[in-house]
Parts: C-alpha cells; sequence; structure tokens
C-alpha cells in the first residue's frame, strides 16, 4: 500500500476519489510520515484525534483548529494540557462528530507477476464501524464462520475488535491497471458518552456519564476514568493492522487451529503415559504431544462448482523472523502430512486436518517456571490441477492449561502443564492511550521485558481496556508471560455501580466482536483464561445472560481448553462461588501501613464483611464460617498503592512553576493541589486511618503536626522520598501477598504496573518506560524463584518456594548496621521449617542525633542449591526500619534519614564502567570507599552526554539493569549490569579515544554515559570504556 491520506467527511456517501478536485484539495492531506515504531507495511494508520495531530503538525496553517500549538512530536511525545485543549470532544456537538469522522484512502498497487491473484482485505481493528470502497465500489465484508452461512444479512454491525474480511477481486494486470482506490470511512461509536472535563472533581467519572457502556465492544476508559483524562476521539479509526493479501487462488485459508489434546513424556524413546496430568520441570524433557489440527477456508471464484484439492501441513521450529521457505521446510519439519481428495465450495469450511503426534517436543512454561519454546505450522491448499494455492500459519507452544479451586486458598488456581501457578501480576490497560503503538512489537518487547524483569509473570488485561493485539501476543508468547484477558465490561458501567445491566444495547454485536477474539487468540500458548469483564455483579444479571452463556459457548466450540470466568470480582458473603468469580473483593487502592500487608485481607476486617453487614454494624465475631470462600480475598484482582514518576519523567509532564507547586504535608483532597498535578490524576501519599503524609515522615526538620502549609523543602526532596516511600510500600505490597503462597492467595495482580498515559497514580514505570522506586521494591520483593519474606507484622522471617522444586542448603543470614554503616548484630540460620526465626529490634543508642527517632539498616540475604545441580543461588533484600513498639505512626518516623539526606555530606561513589566492543553490554563496578554513611537508594541511569546544549531529557529509555536502588554500607562493591534494546545499541560505537559514543562523531562530545546519583549520594557521569575482547585476548 502507498501513503495514507486522510479526508474530512464532507460526503459519507460518495468516497473521496469522486469528490471535485477543488473539494479533495481543501479537506484532504497525503501522510508522508513513517512512524519510527512501524513493523511492516500493515501497520496501522492510526485513531482520528492522531490523523489531526499529524496534519496540524505538518501544516501549521490558519485553518488548523491547533495553529497556536506548541511545537511536538506527534508520533514520540504525549501532548500536555494545553495542546489536549485545543482538540474539541467528540460528544461537544455534530460538528464534533464529523471533525472525527474520517476518510481513510490510499492506493493498492496490485502483484507484478504473470498470475492474476485475488486480493484479499482484513481489517484487524476499527473503531467502530467501517465502510469500505475498493476500486469505486462499496464491499461488504464476507464471514469465515460456517454458522452464519444461513444469515441472509452480512453487514458489519460494529464493534473495536472485531476483524472484518473483505474480497478485493482479482488483480487488473490484463487490464493495464497496476493500482486502485481503497477508500475507508470510519463511523464512531454510536454512543460516545459525555466526560468529565474537570481534573478533581467529586462527581463519579469512571467512563464519564457511563453512556460510552452502550457502545459494547469498546474500550470503556477512552471516556475517562479516575487515572486518566478522557481521549476526545473516544479512539475513533483504524487502530489495528491493514492487511491485504494476493492469493493463487480463489480459496483463501483463516483461522489455523492448534489444539493441544494429551502430553506424555519421552524416556528413552518411549512414552512415559503416567505423566499426562502432571509435567516435570526442566529445559531437558522432551514430550509427545498429541495435537488437533484445523483451518478455515472460504471459496471467492465466479463457479458454484467446488473446488477438489488437497491440504499439506508442516510443524517446524519457530522463529520471530521469516518462516522457513519450501525447501527448508521438509527439511526441518517436526511433523508433515497431506490430506488428499479435499472438496471446497462456496459455503466456506472448518476442515479438520486430524490428530498428529507431534515428537521431541520442549514444553512452554511462564518464565519464572521454564523456557518458552514455540513451534509454527504453515498449512497449504493445492487445487488438484495445480492451478490454485493457498497458505496460511501460526505459531504455537505445547502446553496444557488448567484450573482448580485452591484446597487452602479456596481460590481459582491456574495450572499449566498440571502444575499450580502463582500469579504475580499487573492490571494493564494499553501501551498509549491514543493506540499509538498497537503494532509495535518493540515496545510491547520493552514492556513485557521490565515486567518480567521485575518478577511478574502475569499480565491482566482489564475489562474496561482493550484487547491486545497480534504483536503483544506474541511477545508474550516470547517473554513467556500468562495473560488474564477480560472482555469490554465493568461494574462502574454496566450495572453495578452505574449505567444498566443489560448494556450494551447491541448484543449481538457484542458477542460477534467476543467470538472473533477468542478464535483470532486461541493458538498463544500466554493466553492463559478469559474473563467476562471487571467488578460485575449480580451474576445472574451482569453480564447479561444472552451474552455470558455465548460467551462460554464460543469458548467450547472455539478455543475448548482455557478457563473462563464471568467477573473479576462479585461481593463478600456465603454464597460467593469461586468457580464462576475470581474474589469477593478488591483494593484497596492508596497507602498502608507496611504490616497491614501480612494480614489475611490487607486494609480490611478478616473475615470480609458485605456492604450490608457493615451497615448493620455486624461485627467479625458474628461470621459463623469465617475460611468460607467469600470471606477472604484468595485471589486479588487489583491492590494498588501510590505512584511518582522520576523527577526527569515529572519534568516532561510539568512546567517548572507546576513543579514548585507540589502537594503539602498532610494534603488529602484534589481540591488542595495545583491543576496541573490533578490532570496528571495526583494521589496523596497519606495513610487513610491515621492521616500520616508517609513523603514528609522523610522530612529535617521533622514535622510533628501536619500544617497545611508545611511542605518538603523543594522538588528534589519530594521525590527522593516518594521513591523512598514506593519502594517500601510495594515491596512490603509483593511479599505480604507471596508470603502464604497457596494457603492464603494464589494470586496477586497490582494496580496497575503500567499506564497508558503520564500519571501520578498507578505505574511502576511511566509512559516513557522510565522506572521508579516502586518498581525497584518490587523487583526486590519478588526476585528469585525462592524468596526470603520479612514478615512486618510479627517480624518472622520465612522462606517461600514458588517452584514445585526442592531446594537444598538453605541458610538465612540477617545483620543489622547503623546507618552510619556500623554492625550491631547478626545471625547465620540454617532453615529448618517454613517459619523461621522471629528478628529482634536492636535498641541502641543513635548518637548522630539522639532527639530523633532511630533507624537501622536490616540486610536479610538467603542461600540455596537446586536440587537438580550444585549451582549456589542467592536473593538480598535491605530494609530500613524503625522501633516496631513505637509503631509506624509517627510523622516524624523516618526524619533520620532526611537529616542524613540534608546534613550529612552527600555520599561520593567511585563508579566504573565498561562495554564489550561487540554485544556493547554494560557492565559497572561500583565501590563505596567512604566511612561516614550508607549510600541509600544509589540509582544508575544510562544517559547521553549531560553537556549537551539541549536540556531535554537525556535518559536513554527503556534500559534495563540488574539491580537498582540499590543500598551500600562502607567499604562493600557492587556490580550493576545495564542493557538497551538491540534499536538503541546499533547507533553505539566505540571511538577512536576508547569510549562509547552514539552516531559517528569522532571525538569529543555525544558520549554514552552512566549517571550515579541517590537518595543521599552525589550525581557523578562517568564515561563507559569500550573493551575489544578480540585485541585482549
Amino acid at each position: 500500500m502507498e501513503a495514507w491520506t486522510i479526508c474530512k467527511s464532507v460526503h459519507k456517501d460518495i468516497p473521496p476519489s469522486q469528490w471535485e478536485l477543488s473539494i479533495y484539495q481543501q479537506n484532504c492531506f497525503q501522510r508522508h510520515d513513517i512512524p519510527p515504531f512501524a513493523t511492516d507495511a500493515t501497520t496501522a494508520p492510526g485513531t482520528a484525534l492522531f490523523q489531526h495531530w499529524i496534519r496540524d503538525d505538518t501544516y501549521q496553517n490558519e485553518t488548523s483548529p491547533s495553529s497556536s500549538a506548541p511545537s511536538w512530536d506527534p508520533w514520540n511525545d504525549f501532548p500536555n494540557e494545553n495542546i489536549m485543549k485545543l482538540y474539541p470532544d467528540i460528544s461537544d456537538d455534530d460538528a464534533a462528530r464529523d471533525y472525527y469522522t474520517l476518510w481513510y484512502t490510499t492506493t493498492v498497487v496490485a502483484p507484478n507477476n504473470n498470475y492474476d491473484r485475488r486480493g484479499h482485505l482484513t481489517l484487524h481493528g476499527v473503531n467502530y464501524q467501517p465502510i469500505v470502497y475498493f476500486d469505486g465500489e462499496m464491499l461488504r465484508p464476507y464471514t469465515i464462520y460456517s454458522e452464519d452461512n444461513d444469515a441472509n444479512d452480512n453487514h458489519d454491525s460494529g464493534g473495536m475488535f472485531l476483524r472484518r474480511h473483505y474480497d478485493l477481486g482479482l488483480s487488473k494486470l490484463q487490464q493495464s491497471v497496476s493500482s486502485s482506490a481503497l477508500e475507508i470511512l470510519v463511523l464512531p461509536p454510536p454512543f460516545v458518552g459525555r466526560p468529565c472535563k474537570e481534573a478533581c472533581t467529586t462527581s463519579d467519572c469512571q467512563g464519564g456519564d457511563h453512556n460510552i457502556a452502550k457502545s459494547g465492544a469498546i474500550m470503556q476508559c477512552t471516556a475517562g476514568w479516575d487515572w486518566i483524562s478522557p481521549t476526545p476521539d473516544r479512539n475513533t479509526g483504524i487502530w489495528d493492522e491493514v492487511e491485504i493479501e494476493w492469493t493463487l487462488s480463489d480459496v483463501k485459508l483463516h483461522d489455523v487451529w492448534v489444539k493441544t489434546s494429551n502430553i506424555v513424556v519421552e524416556s528413552d524413546g518411549d512414552y512415559d503415559e503416567t505423566s499426562k496430568t502432571t509435567l516435570p520441570l526442566g529445559d531437558d524433557v522432551t514430550v509427545s504431544a498429541l495435537i488437533d489440527l484445523a483451518v478455515t477456508a472460504t471459496y471467492h471464484g465466479p463457479s458454484k462448482d467446488p473446488i477438489d484439492g488437497s491440504y499439506s501441513y508442516w510443524i517446524t521450529p519457530y522463529s520471530s523472523h521469516l518462516p522457513p521457505s519450501p525447501e527448508q521446510l521438509e527439511s526441518s519439519a517436526l511433523a508433515s502430512g497431506t490430506i488428499y481428495n479435499v472438496t471446497i465450495d462456496q459455503c466456506d469450511a472448518d476442515f479438520h486436518l486430524g490428530k498428529i503426534r507431534l515428537p521431541k517436543a520442549k514444553l512452554w512454561w511462564p518464565h519464572t517456571h521454564g523456557s518458552q519454546p514455540l513451534y509454527l505450522l504453515q498449512v497449504v491448499f493445492r487445487s488438484s490441477d495445480n492451478t490454485y494455492e493457498s497458505r496460511v500459519n501460526t505459531s504455537f507452544g505445547v502446553r496444557t492449561v488448567s484450573s482448580e479451586i485452591g484446597a487452602a486458598s479456596k481460590s481459582f488456581t491456574l495450572k499449566i502443564n498440571g502444575h499450580p501457578i502463582f500469579l504475580a501480576g499487573g492490571n494493564w490497560i494499553t501501551s498509549d492511550q491514543f493506540l499509538r503503538f498497537s503494532n509495535s512489537r518493540q515496545r510491547y518487547f520493552n514492556e513485557l521485558m521490565l515486567m518480567a524483569n521485575a518478577g511478574f509473570n502475569s499480565i491482566r488485561i482489564w475489562g474496561g481496556g482493550i484487547t491486545k493485539t497480534r504483536q503483544f501476543y506474541e511477545v508474550a508468547d516470547e517473554v513467556g508471560m500468562l495473560i488474564y484477558q477480560e472482555f469490554w465490561m465493568t461494574g462502574d458501567n454496566n450495572g453495578r455501580f452505574a449505567g444498566e445491566y443489560d448494556w450494551p444495547t447491541d448484543h449481538v454485536s457484542y458477542i460477534l466482536n467476543v467470538r472473533d477474539v477468542i478464535r483470532k487468540l486461541r493458538n498463544h500458548p500466554s493466553l492463559a483464561f478469559f474473563g467476562g469483564g471487571n467488578e460485575l455483579y449480580p451474576i445472574d444479571l451482569s453480564p447479561p445472560r444472552d451474552i455470558d452463556e455465548q460467551i462460554r459457548r464460543y469458548i467450547r466450540t472455539y478455543d475448548g481448553s482455557r478457563p473462563y470466568v464471568s467477573s473479576s470480582v462479585t461481593e463478600v458473603g456465603d454464597s460467593f462461588d469461586p468457580l464462576d468469580n475470581l474474589a469477593p473483593k478488591d483494593g484497596p487502592y492508596g497507602i498502608l501501613k507496611e504490616e497491614d500487608f501480612f494480614d489475611r485481607n490487607p486494609g480490611f476486617t478478616s473475615p470480609l464483611l458485605s456492604v450490608d453487614e457493615l451497615a448493620h454494624n455486624v461485627s467479625i465475631y458474628d461470621i459463623k464460617n469465617k475460611r468460607a470462600p467469600g470471606r477472604n480475598i484468595g485471589f486479588q484482582a487489583e491492590i494498588g498503592s501510590v505512584s511518582h514518576p522520576e523527577l526527569e519523567s515529572l519534568k516532561r509532564f510539568l512546567s517548572s512553576d507546576a513543579l514548585k507547586s507540589f502537594p503539602g504535608c498532610g494534603v488529602t483532597s484534589c481540591f488542595q493541589v495545583d491543576q496541573a498535578w490533578n490532570y496528571l490524576k495526583w494521589l496523596p501519599f497519606t495513610e487513610g486511618v491515621s492521616g500520616v503524609d508517609r513523603i514528609c515522615q522523610l522530612q529535617y526538620p521533622p514535622i510533628n503536626n501536619l500544617i497545611i502549609d508545611t511542605r518538603m523543602d523543594s522538588i528534589e526532596d519530594y521525590s527522593w522520598a516518594a521513591q523512598f516511600v514506593q519502594y517500601d510500600q510495594y515491596n512490603a505490597l509483593v511479599q505480604g501477598y507471596s508470603h502464604r503462597v497457596f494457603e492464603w492467595h494464589s494470586a496477586f495482580y497490582i494496580w496497575k504496573t503500567s499506564s497508558p498515559s503520564p500519571t501520578l497514580r498507578g505505574s511502576l514505570y511511566d509512559w516513557y518506560l522510565a522506572t521508579n522506586g516502586g518498581y525497584w521494591g518490587t523487583r526486590a520483593g519478588l526476585s528469585g524463584p525462592v524468596r526470603l519474606n520479612f514478615n512486618r507484622l510479627d517480624w518472622t522471617l520465612q522462606v517461600v518456594n514458588t517452584l514445585p522444586t526442592a531446594f537444598v542448603g538453605t541458610t538465612i543470614r540477617w545483620t543489622a548496621y547503623t546507618l552510619n554503616g556500623t554492625r550491631v548484630a547478626g545471625d547465620v540460620i540454617p532453615v529448618q521449617a517454613q517459619l523461621i526465626a522471629k528478628l529482634p529490634w536492636i535498641q541502641i543508642e543513635q548518637e548522630f542525633m539522639p532527639e530523633l527517632q532511630n533507624i537501622l539498616l536490616y540486610r536479610i540475604e538467603v542461600g540455596y542449591k537446586d536440587e537438580r545441580d550444585s549451582t549456589i543461588h542467592s536473593t538480598r533484600n535491605d530494609f530500613y526500619l524503625t522501633d516496631p513498639s513505637i509503631g509506624s505512626h509517627s510523622q516524624s518516623r523516618y526524619a533520620l534519614l532526611g537529616a542524613y539526606r540534608k546534613v550529612m555530606q552527600r555520599v561520593r561513589l567511585e563508579v566504573t564502567c565498561t562495554a564489550e566492543a561487540d554485544s556493547m553490554d554494560i557492565a559497572c563496578k561500583v565501590d563505596h570507599l567512604q566511612k561516614e554513611t550508607i549510600a541509600i537508594m544509589a540509582r544508575f541511569t544510562l544517559v547521553l552526554d549531560p553537556s549537551m546544549p539541549d536540556e531535554s531529557d537525556n535518559r536513554i529509555l527503556p534500559s534495563f539493569y540488574s539491580q537498582n536502588y540499590i543500598t551500600l554500607l562502607p567499604g562493600e562493591s557492587s556490580n550493576v549490569s545495564i542493557n538497551a534494546t538491540k534499536e538503541q545499541k546499533e547507533t553505539w560505537t566505540c571511538l577512536p579515544d576508547g569510549y562509547v559514543g552514539v552516531g559517528t562523531r569522532k571525538r569529543g562530545g555525544f558520549f554514552l554515559m552512566v549517571s550515579v546519583d541517590g537518595y543521599n549520594v552525589a550525581q557523578q557521569t562517568v564515561l563507559i570504556s569500550c573493551i575489544d575482547l578480540l585485541a585482549t585476548t
């Protein structure tokens, strides 16, 4: 396809190619840009608002509604509040609706060869309804479902997640016409709702006025939520791939299906038939898999006569690069076959290729349990006279998926290859509010690697968000992330809290979108289970019964393996059914005391009480069955806390004036906060019960009584305190939910781990992919399959093994230090039981500032060996603790840390960094040679030369660190490895002076460097030395 031309919808019933020239010139513009994140020619052109951005950025003239807009990059920047105000909301009036109703036009070039080929157009994602013209004629989509063949009307009824298939006919080379116009008018959703336009309000703004839910198969949060501003065009437009395939055939193949029906272990060439349900771990394990193969074919020829032919298939190891050539197929195939005497007629046919045995296969596991081998299935149809040929392929993994109700947790428990998997996950909306990264494999790889490196093994695609694209699921397959995919309903808008239970208004359209999603995602091993929606209740009304029943039928028919639950959360009580719903309750979403995370139901009573019971003052002691599934949270679908980006990101979000207006101590209401902070959905760092401001606990001189006009001394102090609080908060959160794996909890999902927009609420890394203190606290708490948890509630140490394999030789070492690095106590403990020991608080006099509450650094380490080898593994956690007898409610609890930052001289670390010339992998060694104090939260950041005149953010994002925000004792050394994306590293080079640089500049300027700073660490940047391994050997 050629570049896209975008036209206003001055005519909705006539395609632009048929307009008068003057009208066309006034209302159309051609895009000459190439998106930097495009992966291939099928990349989506983008939403309507995005088209206006590109036009305005390109033309900046007086006819543009944003001619006075500041300069910004619509591809790579996020629009600030001032830019967003320049564009109307689609709900404003009919003119605004027309403003976002656009024609997407392009030229389709037919294949340049001697054969007539039939073109097939697939629109993988359009919001909400496309009207397609090809060569001046309107096209209707055709169905790929045999059950639809009896339907008389095959029109498109709308939906954001429905694939549309169109027959473009034969190429016109014989008529000397090599190209044709493809023109697509995209109509917005029928119900767009009215958003809350005030950033700070007491109104319920989950989905605006909630009418967005009437449209059904749509991303509900596009109308705004308490963590995101509304999207003006409601993401109207072509947001997913536009694919054109030319086949040497009147037959088109679709949706090849690979369904694993039986897996047995191979042992010395034999099958161990006893290992059908629980399969062994280990990357050296080989299995024999019995798989069902099926494919769908559609016939588009002019003749009503059927076509006879054959199907051939090959299964080979998968590569993310080009699929094997026909010559390579035969030599590399693990299994292959041909089915003869196949007949295809004008009714599309689902053809069962048969059950085959795939030998010597490797099992697919989540990355926390093993590797992720993938396979490629290619299917070819050839007519008997060899004049027709059509191909289709898919990747897949060999694994089983099932679920059970945990015997102890009494909650939904996912099983992969027969083993219960403790799900440590994050909630995901989408990568970008405006869907600009929909088809970017690189963006998805970056984000999923950040998730995996933090220790997460699962992602929940929230029901108010989006169904992810092919590229997302391909990356999830390769990374080893388990996906819990919900459909597009929320209790906020579908009856429970607001809206109506029978929404959406068009049930048929909704379930057609559901059916197509099930079919297009079913081969991905990363897709673990489906959910009907978010917080739907009561279950006899929400989801609507007909929709829920159809979802179950389609999963049985088109998937046949994955679990399904109707709702993430219903209601507390004895009637709760864990077979149909995940939890009776979710939340909370703000600051908790760290020790609270080790309660049975963090932030709530134990056992839980229903809303009605709380209203009638029912006591927990009145509950008869305290261990009933509906009385405790075993599967936590949403648990959230505070969020604050690094200061460098905050400077990209906020103006210098807004930065100076950071919130004061004890502020809890958005009405007391600067509007610019509210636009980013600011959330207070105060505990709900005690009212303690956690950021201002680090203030020095100490704050004993919160007064509204007291503040941290600077935005730098505020930001570093926020990083410390987040680190501690999320470390306690993940350890609290992990400390009784499968006894109390089978899963937890943080709300949220990422955000589609810059935000001050719910993210461990920001829109620019920069991590924060919460991310590194999470990583410390989830590091390794064997974790050492420190229970903040009773100060006990506990070893948690998340794998179904034994570890031996486990020992615990704990040591307590003063903040100047003096060792005051410690012990080494061999592990004899799950609960090992209780840590003592070491009562010593604090000499530096005796009037302040004392703080000790407790370093806790665990060492262990896998029973299958002799490798010694170890993990470590550092905790800054205060006297537990005083409690955590003191407003001046961490004032001593504030004094070390403001009174003591900053620690200067000795840092050297090198990079291998061939791989450009960076290794840094850091030494703490000073004796006065501990280095607190030392942060490493990969940057461009900070001496460059441009004052913009010079961080290399994303970057991947082996550790960060680390604590170093006086005299201690540590190592930090740093990596970046392949695309980034391809621009790096070894300069003649021996340092790593970016680009081709020869000397003295454009260096790649590592910045080191920290809570009490002096900022410095160091050059990266190049090491040529060949020259040194």
